[in-house]
């Protein structure tokens, strides 16, 4: 379960879309980062390689997420994001892409592993890598085997047989035969704190609802302040 970042204590995280635009609570849009960062010629990382301005927004946005326009001495340049802001990451991989005060990126690992989507895998991250490992159990088609595969049920006689329910997922003995039955996605686990994601696991958000009234949902699948 991914609890790093959920309830109103989580860590404020600014995020940088490819637009320019910071998100996130507290962060700064680009506009004003340029704005304040061409105002101190100690921010500016690259001054009068570019034509002639008046204002930040009159110059191109550099190719590097970590920079934003910069006008010194009426010519265009760039000026660095402060360190630690985070560049829009790409959804479960593991990875925060911070930028280093300078201009430049660089990442870091995370405890955000991708979603298989498959049930009998569990998601984790070794380091900055995504990794699934086959686990054994039940699955919506029957039973999961050693490769991480859902393959037919197993013949049983009584609904304990074929796994221990849990709030996602419902382990049945139908006519001789093991099924499991998943709670639906956005189904509230762990007292209303979590959610089902409809394969039978209870994570920290599917549509905010279990993030609180101060959170809402990433589109990482984790609860991030409001």
């Amino acid at each position: 379960m991914l609890a790093a970042l959920v309830g109103c204590s989580v860590e404020e995280r600014r995020f940088v879309g490819g637009g320019g635009g910071a998100g996130g609570t507290g962060g700064a849009g680009a506009g004003e980062t340029s704005s304040d960062a061409a105002s101190s010629s100690d921010a500016v990382s690259s001054a009068g390689s570019g034509g002639s301005c008046t204002e930040p927004s009159d110059c191109p946005t550099p190719p590097e997420p970590c920079q934003v326009p910069a006008c010194v001495a009426g010519r265009c340049g760039s000026a660095p994001l402060p360190e630690g802001t985070e560049i829009a990451p790409k959804a479960d991989d593991c990875q925060r892409l911070l930028c280093d005060g300078r201009g430049a990126q660089t990442a870091v690992a995370a405890d955000e592993p991708e979603d298989d989507h498959n049930p009998c895998t569990s998601d984790t991250c070794v380091g900055t890598t995504p990794k699934h490992t086959p686990q054994p159990g039940a699955c919506p088609a029957g039973r999961c085997d050693d490769a991480g595969n859902c393959v037919p049920a197993a013949e049983c006689s009584r609904d304990a047989e074929c796994g221990t329910s849990t709030e996602c997922i419902r382990y049945t003995c139908d006519n001789g035969l093991c099924a499991a039955q998943p709670a639906p996605a956005g189904a509230f686990c762990n007292s209303l704190q979590d959610q089902c994601d409809g394969a039978g696991r209870c994570i920290d958000c599917v549509n905010s609802g279990g993030c609180g009234e101060c959170c809402v949902c990433s589109t990482a699948g984790v609860c991030v302040q409001a």
